[in-house]
């Protein structure tokens, strides 16, 4: 395994975040204002069924229109879009002469709807808008309203994406991909069901972990991290108690609000880029694979950023504590959520590790933004680690 390149500082910072953020409890009845201090009337509500067949998109709509503003519902949305949505969706924008997007759902639902605001106005191929900063113009004004606290997509610059032919994850990203406006308001988080809501949060978690562990950490995200992960910690095994607990949810969106945050300015790691595939080819939803992934990373990551571990592991256990704590640490928790899954239960053998680790390879920003390099042999050193882990698990 290579040693750590230096962790130099890399100039003046730069953080990107929407220019309007609300939070709390019933801030969604802030949208008709925000809609107008915009002078926009005629946003289409990208949404998928499940919000549809809640009633809650009808329901934005029918406030919406008190206020004299026309909108359109479009519940087409899919988890793990891939481009052929985002045109299609782009496609109804344009047909109907809408003025802006509005973003009502979890991360897959905004990632979907910032593609196709670009897509909107942007007259070449979709291809064109892969990469970080590779989105030059404007699309329309796009408005978050998140459902999920974890996604982080209400206030990153980029979308990611699946392109179908080859078939890959595409981050497209820009400052142009940031929402004008966010409104996060806990109480819409109560549409989804504890496992859903325990999936977005951990990898809300994994989010302020691998920000705080990352090349590109900053004075900003470091503070952010720190305000996120007590209360993340604190929130999920209040909300497996009682999902319906409405104090715990505020705190879990707000710690995911600032997890979010700070993945946003110094962006995610290694662990992303080996739970990408195990989403894209095994249908592992993309915060479990993260947590999946977590703890045999994290035994790696810690040999580079000792101090910073150590700090991350205290927030576990409420006392001073060790960097080799850390990823036994994040595993118990897990497990104590009940988020026991390992790579076999989704069929993932042992044969597969070798092409899962070059697949690995291709997430090319994140594993530079990781504080080790790691090869394509040390990626399948990490899955190997990950798949004995479950195997000494199930013998217990």
């Amino acid at each position: 395994m290579a040693p750590p390149a230096p962790l130099s500082p890399s100039g003046a910072l730069r953080i990107r975040h929407p220019a309007s953020l609300y939070f709390g409890p019933g801030a969604i009845v802030q949208l008709p204002a925000v809609l107008a201090e915009l002078g926009l009337g005629r946003p289409l509500v990208v949404t998928d069924a499940h919000l549809a067949e809640l009633g809650l998109a009808a329901r934005l709509v029918d406030d919406l229109g008190a206020a004299g503003i026309t909108a359109v519902v479009w519940p087409e949305a899919q988890v793990d879009p891939h481009d052929g949505h985002a045109l299609a969706c782009a496609e109804a924008l344009r047909t109907c002469g809408h003025d802006s997007v509005l973003a009502l759902g979890g991360g897959s639902v905004i990632d979907l709807a910032k593609v196709a605001a670009l897509m909107a106005r942007y007259t070449g191929p979709i291809t064109e808008l892969y990469g970080l900063d590779a989105v030059k113009a404007p699309g329309l004004p796009l408005i978050a309203v998140p459902t999920t606290a974890g996604g982080g997509g209400e206030v990153s610059s980029h979308a990611v994406l699946m392109h179908r032919e080859p078939r890959k994850k595409a981050v497209v990203g820009g400052p142009f991909v940031l929402p004008v406006a966010t409104l996060v308001d806990p109480w819409l988080t109560l549409t989804l069901p504890w496992r859903e809501t325990l999936h977005a949060a951990v990898d809300g978690l994994i989010h302020a972990i691998e920000a705080f562990v990352a090349r590109k950490a900053n004075l900003f995200s470091d503070s952010w991290v720190r305000q996120a992960v007590p209360r993340i910690l604190s929130a999920l095994p209040r909300l497996k108690g009682d999902p319906t607990d409405l104090a715990a949810r505020e705190e879990l969106s707000l710690g995911c609000l600032f997890s979010s945050l700070a993945m946003a300015n110094a962006n995610a790691g290694a662990i992303h880029a080996l739970g990408y595939p195990l989403n894209l080819h095994f249908g592992v939803p993309h915060g479990l694979a993260n947590a999946i992934m977590a703890p045999s990373l994290l035994a790696v990551t810690c040999q580079a950023r000792p101090e910073r571990c150590a700090e991350l592991a205290g927030f576990f256990v409420g006392r001073p504590a060790r960097a080799a704590e850390l990823p036994s640490l994040v595993a118990s928790f897990l497990t104590g959520l009940g988020l026991t899954d390992g790579l076999a239960d989704w069929s993932i053998s042992e044969n597969d590790l070798e092409w899962l680790a070059r697949e690995a390879t291709a997430y090319g920003p994140v594993l530079a933004n990781t504080p080790v390099q790691l090869s394509e042999a040390d990626l399948a050193t990490v899955y190997r680690d990950a798949w004995q882990s479950d195997l000494e698990e199930a013998r217990r």
